[in-house]
């Protein structure tokens, strides 16, 4: 496939997809499988969404390789090949990225998320060489992940790393966010007609104003006709809209559910919050894996109190009662 094509395919909701796993940290593929065809039963489908496994919120980085394969055969068998599929890599090594990535390529994935390595703090060379050697080695559509938060110095892609990602076969997209703001937006606007951005914690329509073509969303595991409906606001670019619902939903429901003493670390990984916020709304995934931080019960508390702040509980349409079906 062309990496015009790839790119074409990479757009709407990329859906991080969450682990399901037993008190013991057993994956459980069963309920993988079950959930993934209940959300294409549910609107999810290759026009308007990319699947993703093993990525942050799956927890990917704290998987063992025999778990990462699992869930990534998981989710190629229940996709049966009805729409677009990715995983998740982050490696410090450039050499077992790239297993993984041809891994992937071989079940008939479309897509990779890679993390840039860290450790220490990475050169441009060593970041660009990275995903170099693992599009080299690979035969799939590299969707590059900025992570200034987990960066030693809080490093951002510059301008001129990604000119020079533009020189790599496979590197397709980027899922996005950054800080400052104005970089943000002007890597959208700079590069858009060459890489599909997919929008990572959007700060409302700014992004799609843009042209960010996608955003990454947990949600729609429990509440597809949300994720759905954002979608076909930003298609129609009805941007104030898509605002006025973000500030509804997103932004004032914590900010009128804190207290100003309210302030909850978030660890190392994304489990814990990904999870507590997915229980919230009906979906019980397991514990977290080891050994990220457990929230205290006031975080638990301020959750419920957002959600039913938001309205979002009308739109979820999932409960943990499809198992037993």
């Amino acid at each position: 496939m062309s990496k015009s094509e790839l790119r074409k395919k990479l757009s709407g909701i990329a859906v991080s997809l969450p682990t399901f796993n037993d008190e013991n940290y057993n994956l459980q593929i069963e309920k993988t499988k079950s959930h993934i065809s209940w959300l294409l039963d549910n609107g999810i489908s290759r026009d308007n969404s990319v699947l993703f496994i093993a990525g942050g919120l799956g927890e990917g980085y704290f998987l063992d390789d025999f778990e990462w394969e699992s869930l990534a055969n998981a989710l190629v068998e229940a996709v049966d090949g009805r729409l677009s599929t990715g995983v998740g890599i982050f490696e410090l090594s450039a050499r077992k990225a790239a297993k993984k990535a041809a891994y992937a390529s071989n079940l008939g994935m479309d897509f990779i998320q890679c993390a840039p390595p860290r450790y220490l703090q990475p050169t441009e060379d060593e970041i660009f060489g990275h995903y170099q050697y693992v599009s080299d080695n690979a035969d799939i559509g590299i969707m590059g992940y900025n992570t200034p938060w987990a960066m030693p110095t809080g490093y951002t892609f510059s301008q001129r790393l990604i000119e020079r990602f533009l020189e790599l076969e496979n590197f397709v997209g980027l899922k996005w966010n950054t800080i400052p703001a104005q970089h943000h937006i002007n890597m959208i606007r700079l590069f858009a007609d060459n890489l599909s951005f997919i929008s990572n914690g959007n700060i409302m329509s700014t992004g799609f104003r843009a042209g960010a073509i996608g955003f990454s969303d947990f949600i729609a595991n429990v509440a597809p006709r949300l994720s759905l409906h954002r979608l076909k606001l930003i298609r129609e670019k009805s941007f104030n809209e898509f605002d006025e619902l973000d500030l509804n939903m997103n932004i004032d429901p914590p900010l009128k559910s804190s207290d100003s003493g309210d302030a909850f670390d978030t660890g190392m990984g994304e489990g814990p919050g990904g999870r507590l916020i997915l229980k919230s709304l009906g979906m019980n995934t397991g514990p977290h894996f080891p050994s990220q931080l457990i929230l205290p019960e006031e975080a638990v508390k301020l959750q419920d109190r957002i959600v039913q702040a938001s309205g979002i509980l009308e739109w979820v349409d999932w409960s943990d009662n499809i198992f037993e079906q």
